[in-house]
């Protein structure tokens, strides 16, 4: 192997070398064997490592390590070893850079022997999150100390995500700036496209909360690009976890989050992130456990874990845990960061520790947002209750009932005046659609094109991806049809027999006949965009997407004919107000206030 493939590399390339056994303990030798496999798999999970299969470090892994550096174009070496010492398993791992020869990590890890199978999680788990996080931060260190011209893909996007960490607005503005100079060398990396993202959405977080629709699309939009380069990318799936939440959201954002850990679930920052979103999701016992396996993971970890297991703790009911854990956490560029440290002072009745938190919190709230929106200036509680998106309305009701009393002010009213717009209904019945509109009702059958139009009208003006229309337990990753070349042919062939005989059923006013072709059609045309890859090979999330796309514009425009033909009014506001795509999104034509009943 020459070194062209390491050169081009995005990031450190890691060979595990087989873990060394004293003696001849055969039983020890397989549990090694087994280890060794675990932890090449679990670290080609982290999108920033490349790792060299362990069939050919095993040919050379008798030779010295610099030679075995050389053949294997291997940036780092990680060598082990394991022995029994009575009851107890002790495993010392290090990791060296081959370039110089020199020890950049080292850990010594002691469990006992009686639960070997969580014996074999817990050393993978360790191994592998410290030695990426510690292979991150060398490569960080080199990025660091040269200009920007000078360095790779990798490096650019790894500084590019550090600068983001400094939560301020000319911190976004550089790491999009790294990012950009990332893609314009590689177009096709996926993370950069992430780091973009990251940079819309800590924008909108941390400074400018009245642009959420504008900096939210940015960044959902990233994510997907990002999504459609690489779907195997945990971090991507987190970042539009997080968009669907702010959107309320939140089915989808549950679903993306499950996605992230199923990729990546040694990852100790993915961790803290989806602690967060599970306590916004109502499941802040769920959050606790990923915050405290990322501590575990990431022992030397940054203090703002600290910040998120105290607000999982105030959530799951410990409110002297939240106390005494936020207690261990630094200063936050978060503007309502005082005030969920004012949160569980207030519930455990210490009024003026709470008090001067929340004086914190309303002295940020009108230098970085009252003064941007002079009309919410002194409505620092609404501002706090509309921002952060908790799913369940005990858990807003909690923080009213602690929080109110330090604002001083009534109870906010949440909602918005929708003015003269028109009203109009889309409701689902037991046999189909409800439909009211300029004084018209209809009713329809029950159609899924519907299901997608109402998701897009509870959002207006809000683009959103065809994935995320679509759903998800019909694109479940690992669960896929798989069809061959020939099956494909023949689906595709019966969709346009249907298509040809739905559009003479139409014309003929045969609506039994019609209803029935529609219902194979659209059944087809699911299995087409479930049926992903060829002959068993690993789905591509492009043609996932593609196929989304044909199958959510196929079912919307057909349930807007189906509209047109019962109400002309309607399915003519429709045509001209839904767009679809690969984004589809409802811009009204005219102002109209939907009731959409669940």
């Amino acid at each position: 192997m020459d070194g062209s493939w390491r050169a081009e590399a995005r990031g450190p390339v890691v060979a595990v070398l087989p873990l060394m056994v004293p003696g001849d303990d055969a039983e020890l030798a397989l549990l090694a064997e087994g280890l060794h496999e675990d932890i090449c798999s679990a670290l080609t999970r982290f999108r920033a490592l490349r790792v060299i299969s362990p069939h050919s470090v095993m040919a050379v892994a008798a030779l010295a390590e610099p030679e075995i550096g050389s053949k294997l174009s291997a940036s780092h070496l990680l060598r082990g070893r394991l022995r029994r010492e009575g009851e107890r398993l002790r495993l010392t791992a290090s990791l060296i850079a081959t370039a110089d020869a020199t020890q950049v990590w080292d850990e010594r890890i002691e469990l006992p022997l009686a639960e070997v199978s969580a014996l074999r999680d817990e050393v993978v788990a360790r191994v592998v999150s410290t030695l990426s996080a510690r292979l991150e931060e060398t490569a960080l260190a080199h990025a660091r100390r040269l200009p920007a011209a000078e360095l790779a893909v990798h490096e650019l996007t790894l500084r590019g995500l550090s600068v983001l960490r400094q939560g301020t607005l000319e911190a976004d503005a550089l790491a999009r700036e790294l990012f950009a100079q990332a893609l314009q060398r590689d177009p096709t990396h996926a993370r950069a496209h992430v780091g973009i993202s990251l940079s819309w959405f800590n924008e909108w977080s941390c400074q400018f909360w009245d642009r959420f629709e504008e900096t939210s699309r940015k960044a959902y939009v990233h994510a997907h690009h990002a999504l459609q380069l690489d779907d195997t990318d945990a971090m991507v799936h987190m970042v539009i976890a997080k968009v669907q939440l702010y959107r309320r959201e939140f089915e989808q954002a549950s679903w993306y989050v499950d996605r992230a850990l199923t990729l990546c679930p040694n990852d100790a920052d993915l961790l803290v992130q989806a602690a967060l979103c599970e306590v916004y999701l109502g499941r802040a016992d769920v959050g606790l456990r990923h915050i405290a396996r990322a501590m575990r993971l990431n022992p030397y970890h940054p203090s703002d874990y600290f910040g998120v297991a105290a607000i999982a703790h105030c959530f799951a009911g410990d409110v002297e845990a939240a106390i005494a854990t936020q207690q261990k956490c630094a200063a936050s560029p978060f503007v309502d960061s005082p005030a969920y440290r004012a949160l569980p002072l207030a519930l455990a009745g210490r009024t003026d520790e709470a008090r001067s938190e929340w004086s914190q919190f309303e002295v940020l709230f009108e230098q970085k947002i009252a003064s941007r929106s002079p009309e919410r200036t002194g409505e620092a509680l609404r501002w706090l209750l509309d921002v952060n998106p908790f799913r369940r309305q005990e858990d807003v009701d909690l923080q009213l009932r602690a929080l109110l009393p330090l604002a001083g002010s009534s109870p906010p009213q949440r909602g918005t005046d929708e003015g003269s717009a028109a009203s109009a209904l889309l409701a689902r019945t037991e046999g189909g659609w409800l439909v009211e509109f300029d004084g018209q009702r209809v009713t329809l059958p029950d159609l899924k094109g519907l299901v997608d139009i109402r998701r897009l009208l509870e959002r207006p003006d809000q683009e959103i991806h065809c994935l995320d229309l679509a759903e998800r337990s019909e694109t479940t990753y690992g669960a896929d049809d798989v069809l061959d070349d020939a099956a494909r042919a023949s689906i595709k062939s019966r969709i346009r027999e249907l298509q040809q005989e739905l559009a003479e059923a139409e014309d003929l006013n045969d609506t039994g006949r019609a209803e029935r072709v529609a219902a194979e059609l659209e059944r087809l045309m699911d299995d087409l965009s479930r049926a992903l890859g060829l002959g068993g090979k690993s789905r591509r999330l492009g043609d996932q997407g593609e196929r989304a796309r044909s199958a959510i514009t196929w079912r919307i425009r057909h349930a807007i004919r189906k509209v047109e033909a019962t109400h002309p009014t309607l399915g003519r506001h429709l045509e001209n107000s839904v767009r679809t795509g690969s984004f589809c999104v409802y811009r009204p034509e005219v102002m109209v206030s939907w009731a959409l009943p669940r």
